[in-house]
């Protein structure tokens, strides 16, 4: 009964926010405060919102455009002047975490698209792995990365060039391949599919499971220190409303529509026992100190399994008060893998990693929401499959017996 509370006052916070909330953006209103003596705005019709603006210096033109960034759509209003310049950019709607996004304007971020070119592509230079990434390609027309917001940088460049695109095939006749429409085939995603494929053998190949420690080894280094790539709670309520990045993104996909349909066609949680970085770094640390499990009683244990989905519905229910669901992002993944993280998240890690040695996957058995969401979809999934097969049985016994 309180895990169905959970449940449905959870989503209904969730359906609250997406579908009741009002989160209408005036863009005339933010034209108006960032261009000196606006005498007209004309709003162009088009899915997008389009503008042309008639000011006492020229004409200028903004678009409004958006891109999938660590855990929302990050929304972007570029204004652009009658050369082709980026006069402007705006960010209008984000749900990022506050920690990471608060980077972007601290480090002046915004202020380096000034004076880029519309009329090519905006290139995102010092992040090696991302579309649009520098490389070779000799142009000044680029943004610099933001160290530790790599993502939300990522997505603010990506919707500017998207908007950047539709002012320059609108009003200055150029046409260019946008590089974020590229697929990213890089290092880190061969090792994100890697890990993936060593997992499925693994799980599926018995004399295989005993190499499982080197497996769980080879997810720490590949896909945690290397690629820093995990299933978090602010992808899967991304998910959720419908913030789903393009294909290029080809590690997202990998990484999450690949865990689910492990689940899905294994009626396996394949993910939490061999794939995530930080559930196999317990299970190592457990297995490198030896010490004996701990005796935890039956009732202090069933309780403690509660804490998982009380945290996760706190923080959906402070995100929904606050408007902001950066509250998702409680998990200690960054801290560990990034080195960046609150100070919250900074106390409780040492605190799980000393426990983990005493008690096996200590923060997956009573804290994650990820693994709690993903052992609720496998219980689901694998009833749904035994009740399909009853229903299957019943209804061939009954074909039986009218022949």
């Amino acid at each position: 009964m309180y895990l169905l509370f959970l449940l449905l006052t959870g989503l209904a916070a969730l359906l609250y926010n997406s579908l009741i909330r009002e989160q209408s953006i005036d863009y005339e209103a933010l034209i108006q405060q960032n261009l000196v003596d606006v005498q007209k705005i004309e709003r162009i019709l088009g899915i997008k919102p389009l503008y042309v603006i008639d000011t006492s210096n020229g004409r200028y033109y903004a678009a409004v455009d958006k891109a999938s960034g660590y855990q929302s759509q990050v929304e972007t209003l570029s204004i652009a002047d009658k050369e082709g310049r980026l006069a402007s950019v705006l960010i209008t709607k984000q749900n990022e975490t506050p920690i990471f996004f608060r980077r972007l304007y601290e480090r002046g971020f915004f202020d380096g698209f000034k004076g880029l070119s519309v009329k090519e592509p905006i290139y995102f230079a010092g992040a090696p792995g991302y579309s649009g990434y520098l490389g070779n390609t000799p142009t000044d027309n680029y943004i610099d990365a933001v160290s530790g917001s790599t993502i939300s940088t990522h997505a603010v460049t990506e919707a500017v060039n998207k908007g950047s695109f539709t002012i320059s095939r609108m009003y200055f006749s150029a046409a260019w391949i946008n590089p974020y429409d590229q697929p990213e085939i890089n290092g880190n995603t061969m090792a994100v599919i890697l890990v993936f494929l060593l997992a499925l053998l693994g799980a599926f190949v018995k004399r295989l499971s005993r190499l499982r420690l080197g497996f769980l080894v080879v997810s720490i280094a590949l896909l945690g220190f290397t690629a820093n790539q995990f299933v978090t709670l602010p992808m899967l309520y991304s998910v959720s409303q419908l913030q789903i990045p393009w294909v290029t993104n080809i590690k997202w996909y990998v990484l999450l529509v690949g865990s689910l349909a492990l689940i899905l066609f294994t009626g396996k949680n394949i993910y939490c026992g061999w794939i995530c970085p930080f559930g196999a770094l317990q299970e190592v640390l457990n297995k490198l100190a030896g010490f004996g499990p701990l005796t935890v009683s039956p009732p202090l244990l069933a309780t403690l399994r509660l804490a998982g989905p009380t945290l996760l519905w706190l923080a959906i229910m402070l995100g929904t008060g606050l408007n902001n669901y950066g509250t998702l992002d409680y998990q200690p993944f960054g801290a560990m893998f990034l080195f960046r993280g609150s100070w919250v998240l900074w106390l409780i890690l040492p605190v799980l990693l000393m426990m983990s040695l005493f008690y096996k996957r200590f923060y997956c058995q009573f804290f994650c929401p990820v693994g709690f969401l993903y052992n609720l979809l496998t219980r689901w999934r694998n009833k749904g499959v035994k009740a399909c097969q009853k229903m299957k049985l019943i209804w061939r016994k009954g074909i039986t017996r009218v022949n």
